[in-house]
C-alpha cells in the first residue's frame, strides 16, 4: 500500500506549490481550502488541503507523516520511502578528518581475517604505510596512480615494494565503510589476490569520506620487494 500510495502522490504533486495560509494565489491561480475528508488505509487523517482548478493538493510533508516516509530539504526536496518521517535529513558519518581511526582499524582486522581464512599470515601494521595510504586517499583518486602511490610510500619512510587496493563508493548513514571496502576487494579477483598474497608482510590503510563518497586504500608492503621509484 505504502509504495503505491507514494508513487501516486508523487505523480499528483509534481510541480505543485506548497501553501501556508487559508487561501493563496500562485501565478494568478487561486487556491482555496478543500474540506473533503482524507483517508489512509481506511483511517481518516488530518491534512491541510487546497483546491486548485478542481484538484486537491496537500503538503508532501503531511503525507510523509501520515503514510510513514521521510521528507526533508537538502539541496531540494528529498523523499526517503524507506525511512520513517522526521522532517530532518538523516545523520551522515562524520566527514573526513584525520581521525577515522576505528574505521581504519576495522579494515585491517577484516583484511587479516580474509588472510587467515585463506591460510596466509596476518599483515603487521606499518606506520609508514598507514601514512602513505592516508596521503593517497586525500588526493581523491578514483583509479590507481601507481607512481604517486609508490612515491608516497617513499616519502613516508617505506622504501620496499608495495601492492595496493583502491575502492570508491557512495555511502549513507547505514553503510559500514570498512565492511563495504573489504567486501569489494574480496569479490574482485585482482584485489582479492593482493589481499591474500603471501609475499606481503605489512599493511597500511587510508579512508576519506567526502560529499557522500568513501575513498578507501589498502597498501600491502613487501619487505623483500623493491620500490621501482626508489
Amino acid at each position: 500500500m505504502k509504495g503505491k500510495f507514494l508513487q501516486f502522490i508523487l505523480g499528483v504533486l509534481t510541480g505543485a506549490a506548497l501553501f501556508g495560509g487559508a487561501s493563496a494565489v500562485a501565478a494568478g491561480i487561486a487556491a482555496e481550502p478543500a474540506w473533503s475528508p482524507i483517508f489512509v488505509d481506511g483511517q481518516q487523517v488530518q491534512m491541510t488541503a487546497y483546491n486548485i482548478l478542481g484538484n486537491n493538493y496537500v503538503k508532501l510533508r503531511d503525507i510523509g507523516k501520515a503514510v510513514g516516509f521521510n521528507v526533508y530539504f537538502q539541496g531540494g526536496v528529498q523523499v526517503d520511502s524507506k525511512a520513517p518521517y522526521t522532517g530532518e535529513a538523516p545523520a551522515k558519518p562524520a566527514e573526513f578528518t584525520d581521525d577515522l581511526t576505528e574505521v581504519r582499524q576495522e579494515m585491517i582486522r577484516l583484511i587479516n581475517q580474509v588472510r587467515r581464512e585463506n591460510g596466509v599470515a596476518e599483515l603487521a601494521v606499518s606506520t609508514a604505510l598507514m601514512d602513505a595510504a592516508q596521503d593517497c586517499v586525500r588526493q581523491g583518486f578514483r583509479s590507481h596512480d601507481v607512481q604517486y602511490e609508490n612515491e608516497s610510500a617513499l616519502r613516508h619512510g617505506y622504501s620496499h615494494g608495495i601492492g595496493s587496493n583502491l575502492t570508491v563508493f557512495t555511502y549513507n548513514c547505514n553503510t559500514d565503510i570498512a565492511q563495504t571496502a573489504v567486501s569489494h576487494w574480496r569479490y574482485s579477483p585482482g584485489h582479492f589476490q593482493t589481499m591474500i598474497a603471501e609475499r606481503y608482510d605489512g599493511i597500511g590503510v587510508g579512508v576519506m569520506l567526502r560529499d557522500d563518497v568513501a575513498y578507501c586504500y589498502m597498501f600491502a608492503g613487501n619487505s623483500n620487494g623493491v620500490n621501482p621509484y626508489a
